[in-house]
């Protein structure tokens, strides 16, 4: 079976691994050479060049944080809740209280407090030099500060964390004592309004025909009308036994003879007669009608006087109750504003004194504590010698190594057969030994291959 064509062009490189053995065995003395200059360079650096850095560490339990920032709200509660929102101090989050500990402020106060050369030491650079981390799941702030000189880091470190305490207090007391003056200036504003609301209440009620006059008179006119109306009752049932009376009593004249026949004696005939003559029953019960129809009559004008007093004074009445509800809606407006200036003044009064005692209040000492102090470095954390010769053998190998396959790649010169076939692409012959002569004869001659 005849193979397949193989074009050299396209041939698969292959790497030949004792090839780069070759190279590296080659410029062995570059490469040592090389990365001997580098872990030198990096001890020199290390030991005598580069400064030593301490680090002095502090640590802070922040007592009051939340994990996430409280957004701001419509205060909820009515005045309550405004007034208290003005009167407390913010829930900080650790972030904010980490931000505040390299703040502009607090670092000038560290340098002003040490009297550090501000050529030196400013809050740039002395920010450079703190590092400050929570310390994950937990309420401690990590402070670190680097410095060369290890009793200044740990001076450093512990000034900054009594400064910070320090300053949280001073701004305690500042917001405190706005939020004081602000209550103050407001009680003082509400109690002249509340003195003009209780002077109008006062002149409202004193007038002639105030709500309490108005009571008085609705009352006494109820009551007259109650009377009224229980007379005016009672004479209709009156009314009524009378109209009834007279209806019997015209029915019963109607039924009654007005003229009977009696017998008389006549005087002159010494005879018993029959006449007519005016029935007594007939006049009895006329009388008692004539009697019973002016009672009647008497009556009547007894109820229409009655009903005419009983209207009138529920005409009285309704206007007394809508002059009274006017007067009384007015009344109770005042009223209201009245209590409403007055809580408002007891609350104002309150919430000073509340924030009175908070700002009496260390806040620095409340909020922060410091859960250990720094100490005095001994040993420095910066150069790390032992990593950096490490790290400089390292590199220093790998430039080395590269660059002798550099040098390889640029070396063109022909020194063995190898070169010959792999450069001119010709067949080797063979090899002339090269023959060196000595002084001394006894000695024999070496050769080399070239």
């Amino acid at each position: 079976m005849a193979e397949p064509n193989q074009n050299p062009e396209f041939a698969e490189e292959v790497i030949d691994l004792r090839q780069y053995l070759k190279v590296l065995g080659k410029w062995r003395k570059v490469i040592a050479l090389g990365t001997l200059l580098s872990v030198l360079t990096s001890a020199i650096l290390s030991f005598f060049i580069l400064p030593p850095v301490y680090e002095a560490q502090t640590l802070l339990l922040v007592v009051q944080a939340t994990e996430k920032q409280q957004v701001y709200q419509t205060p909820q509660g009515g005045l309550e809740g405004v007034v208290g929102s003005i009167s407390r101090l913010p829930v900080l989050t650790m972030n904010t209280y980490l931000g505040q500990l390299k703040s502009e402020v607090l670092l000038q106060r560290v340098i002003d407090k040490l009297k550090l050369d501000p050529d030196l030491y400013t809050p740039r650079t002395l920010s450079d030099m703190i590092k400050a981390t929570v310390v994950k799941d937990s309420n401690l702030i990590d402070v670190k500060v680097q410095n060369s000189d290890p009793v200044l880091a740990a001076r450093i470190a512990n000034t900054l964390s009594r400064e910070y305490l320090q300053l949280i207090s001073e701004k305690n007391q500042e917001q405190m004592t706005r939020s004081v003056s602000f209550l103050k200036q407001q009680r003082e504003a509400t109690e002249k309004e509340l003195q003009k609301a209780v002077e109008a209440l006062k002149k409202f009620q004193a007038q002639p025909r105030g709500v309490a006059v108005l009571e008085q008179e609705f009352k006494k006119k109820s009551e007259d009308l109650a009377g009224y109306e229980s007379q005016l009752k009672m004479a209709g049932v009156e009314l009524e036994q009378l109209s009834a009376g007279v209806a019997r009593l015209e029915q019963e004249l109607a039924s009654t003879p007005k003229m009977v026949s009696v017998e008389k004696l006549d005087p002159d005939t010494g005879k018993i007669v029959t006449v007519q003559d005016v029935n007594p029953v007939y006049v009895s019960v006329s009388q008692q009608l004539s009697e019973k129809r002016a009672a009647l009559a008497e009556k009547q004008a007894q109820v229409r006087g009655l009903k005419g007093v009983v209207d009138s004074l529920r005409a009285e009445l309704d206007r007394l109750q809508a002059e009274l509800t006017g007067k009384k809606v007015q009344q109770d407006k005042l009223q209201s504003e009245v209590d409403r200036l007055k809580q408002t003044v007891e609350t104002l009064a309150q919430k000073t004194t509340e924030t009175q005692i908070a700002r009496s209040i260390d806040l620095g000492d409340t909020s922060v504590i410091v859960v250990s102090e720094a100490s005095v470095p001994s040993h420095p954390v910066k150069p790390k010698k032992k990593l950096n010769i490490a790290v400089a053998f390292v590199l220093g190998l790998l430039a080395s190594t590269a660059l002798a396959f550099v040098l390889e790649h640029l070396d063109n010169t022909i020194k063995t057969p190898e070169d010959v076939g792999r450069y001119l692409e010709l067949p080797v012959l063979g090899v002339i030994p090269l023959v060196e002569r000595r002084f001394n004869k006894n000695v024999p001659a070496e050769g080399k291959n070239v």
